[in-house]
């Protein structure tokens, strides 16, 4: 079943001189409206599509396209390239003894991929704490620190799988309603089922803070069905992180950076060293595409750093279509008047106003159950104030 979305994304150029820009936006596909046509396009051994262009100053880029919704990829055969691809060891998802002497202290005992993996799921999932955002990224600095983002979860998860043999990948994505709503998890690879999807860090929340989510627009799993099973409620930007960027990106120099006039702004470490997104990539590599990377122009070292969030990966939202969309708006809107009818029964205890308070939070109940989320929960609070919605019909009557 196919739950079609709609994204808008868009970068304005406010930095000085020519920001060069990566990303895995699908620009060449025929149903996209574009303001931009590539430069260049690659294709990676893991069969991301990159492109590459330019903004001058002060120039817009816009982009609308359509989506299905992730959904898994039963893809039965890798290519040697592929299963090299997604073995590989890098900056942030790292392949060594330390990571393959774990993973088999990990995996003691378990025989097959999906037992071994699975052992990996629960370790990650029960010895480390979700923290946004983390003071580095990457497996050796979760390790230490014990406590990341999502992105930490699926470097660390990736890691562990590609040091026993596990051809595993790192899902760069956003949740499939809203603004900026940026998400990060993995798929692993087995023969018999394809690429299985594992969220480390929502089954993590989901076990340790079950209440995260409750009035969020996720529909929410139990926290063991995140092995292997989603909400569909996601799409993917990129196929794992450290995607080699062409044409070749030109690091600054360290020391240019840190002595320029106004250093820029280091959010993270990689390897215990500050880096500067814009200005540097790991070993030629963008860290991820969320869903661009850039490089702009040296002579911003010469002005106050912009600390906003839209400079460093553009502003994108996704509306939902179909059922779903609707189901959404009624929610929004019956939740709104549920709050103003609320405030009136407590000034005015009418009981029409009550009656009109009792029904807007009714319809917002069951549009989170035509949404399947927290149904349980929700079909009871709908019972609940059906019969205080009925008693004050009564009253009227």
């Amino acid at each position: 079943m196919k739950n079609i979305v709609n994204i808008a994304y868009s970068y304005h150029n406010s930095n000085k001189g020519i920001t060069r820009i990566w990303t895995t936006l699908p620009m060449d596909h025929p149903d996209v409206t574009c303001t931009h046509s590539p430069e260049e396009k690659t294709i990676d051994d893991g069969n991301n599509e990159l492109f590459y262009f330019t903004l001058k100053e002060n120039e817009q880029f816009q982009m609308n396209y359509s989506i299905d919704t992730y959904k898994q990829n039963e893809q039965k055969m890798l290519t040697d390239k592929e299963k090299a691809f997604y073995l590989r060891s890098g900056t942030l998802v790292v392949v060594d003894e330390q990571m393959r002497n774990l993973a088999h202290e990990i995996t003691a005992g378990a025989v097959t991929t999906m037992e071994k993996a699975k052992a990996i799921f629960n370790y990650t999932v029960t010895q480390y704490k979700y923290v946004y955002p983390p003071k580095g990224r990457g497996t050796k600095s979760f390790l230490q620190a014990k406590q990341g983002d999502c992105g930490e979860y699926s470097f660390l998860f990736s890691s562990l799988c590609r040091s026993i043999g596990i051809p595993c990948r790192t899902l760069i994505g956003s949740w499939a309603n809203g603004k900026m709503g940026a998400h990060v998890w993995n798929e692993l690879y087995d023969e018999q089922a394809g690429w299985v999807p594992v969220d480390c860090s929502l089954a993590s929340l989901q076990k340790k803070k079950k209440f995260q989510f409750l009035f969020s627009n996720i529909r929410t799993l139990k926290w063991t069905a995140y092995f292997g099973q989603l909400e569909g409620q996601r799409v993917v930007f990129s196929y794992d992180a450290e995607l080699y960027l062409s044409p070749k990106y030109n690091d600054l120099d360290k020391l240019t950076i840190v002595n320029s006039p106004y250093p820029p702004i280091a959010s993270f470490q990689i390897d215990g060293e500050p880096f500067y997104w814009g200005y540097e990539a790991v070993d030629g590599c963008a860290p991820y595409l969320q869903p661009v990377y850039m490089q702009f122009d040296q002579e911003n070292l010469s002005l106050k750093p912009n600390k906003n969030e839209h400079n460093y990966l553009g502003k994108w939202k996704i509306t939902e279509t179909g059922a779903q969309g609707v189901f959404l708006k009624l929610k929004n809107w019956s939740y709104a008047a549920f709050f103003v009818f609320f405030t009136l029964s407590l000034l005015l205890s009418s009981p029409l106003v009550s009656a009109l308070a009792a029904g807007s939070i009714i319809v917002t109940c069951i549009s989170y159950i035509a949404r399947k989320e927290r149904i349980l929960l929700f079909t009871f609070v709908t019972l609940y104030f059906l019969l205080f919605f009925m008693s004050n019909v009564i009253k009227l009557v």
